[in-house]
């Protein structure tokens, strides 16, 4: 899905940006444009994408994150500053934290578990919910000039379904099951389908979801509001499974339904410790492993399936809102009806 260019223009004095004030309040306010240090870049922001992280910190219920505090970190915009090899006008999406590259994991390559990475929308970094935002050059990716900003502020989220997708083995036509048909659940289906994973299950709750699922690559949906959650008797379980919704059972129900001697892969974040049925999980030799954000080489690999066409994340997307629209926005997302897939936010209104 491919548009026009967007040039860089010079950027005005003010700006706007959606502030979370308190608990479950965001508010449109003007101010300058935020100071640009050595070695950063200043971007316009075309198209930014609400994470569930981003509704645990406007829920009050983040691990560190907290009001105030402007949002977002899925987004896609333009260079109007230039630094460390971008130039004004690149079209760039970014990854969600800055890693220091001096650690023991950076020079591992292992960036995501960088100890002294920096995180936008906390301590004073101001998030994507806004006009313009800074960005440091080591987080910042640059995307064909014609990709469309929606898709641009998609990969984010994609890199972070990737990454997991890969903690789950070689493909080799795995069955694999997604605990969670919410975006990154979604992103983990999208992913697992390029790659080449066999047959593939979604479960979650309603039939909103299932038609989002289905749409983009699932061969079953299980509707848990129905009943369905299965394996059946005679089934020997996923290969795999990936738990991608924060529900308190969530991981229990891997245990329950990976095989003997599979793999659970858990993406998400729980409010609160989840029950864990240890001693099935040891008597089924069952490998657990948590996966954190992504990096670089994540990156590459989404935009390059983006680049070549081989997937469409776009059915993804179910709403779209202006910056003075970010509170109606994240209402929304709060509300957590079925039918309420990724939520874009387009701060200009011309993306």
């Amino acid at each position: 899905m491919l548009t026009d260019r967007h040039p860089a223009a010079t950027p005005p004095a003010f700006m706007d940006r959606a502030v979370l004030t308190g608990e479950g309040r965001i508010e449109t306010r003007r101010g300058p444009l935020p100071p640009v240090a050595e070695g950063e870049l200043l971007v316009r922001v075309l198209a930014t994408g609400i994470c569930g992280s981003d509704l645990a910190t406007y829920r009050g219920t983040h691990p560190y994150k907290s009001a105030p505090c402007v949002l977002g970190h899925e987004l896609c915009g333009t260079v109007v500053t230039g630094a460390g090899g971008f130039a004004p006008g690149d079209l760039v999406c970014s990854a969600a934290y800055a890693h220091c590259d001096a650690c023991e994991r950076c020079a591992e390559g292992r960036t995501h578990l960088c100890t002294g990475k920096r995180n936008l929308c906390h301590l004073g970094w101001d998030g994507s919910f806004a006009e313009y935002v800074t960005l440091r050059t080591t987080m910042v990716h640059r995307l064909p000039a014609a990709t469309d900003p929606v898709l641009g502020a998609l990969v984010e989220p994609l890199s972070i379904a990737a990454h997991a997708v890969a903690l789950a083995g070689p493909p080799g036509r795995r069955a694999l099951r997604i605990i969670g048909a919410g975006n990154i659940g979604l992103g983990c289906l999208i992913a697992a389908r390029r790659l080449g994973f066999g047959r593939i299950v979604c479960s979650d709750l309603g039939p909103e979801k299932g038609e989002r699922a289905l749409a983009l690559g699932a061969d079953a949906y299980l509707d848990v509001l129905a009943g369905e959650t299965g394996p059946e008797p005679a089934d020997p379980g996923a290969d795999a499974v990936l738990v991608a919704s924060g529900h308190p059972g969530a991981v229990d129900e891997a245990v329950r339904v990976v095989r003997p001697g599979g793999t659970v892969v858990v993406v998400s974040f729980f409010d609160r410790p989840p029950t864990v049925a240890v001693n099935a999980l040891v008597g089924k030799e069952v490998r657990v492993i948590g996966s954190s954000l992504s990096t670089a080489g994540d990156f590459r690999r989404v935009i390059g399936w983006l680049t070549e066409g081989s997937v469409d994340p776009m059915p993804m997307v179910t709403h779209r809102f202006g910056l003075s629209e970010a509170s109606v926005a994240m209402a929304l997302m709060a509300a957590g009806e079925p039918a309420t897939g990724k939520i874009i936010i387009i701060p200009r209104g011309d993306a």
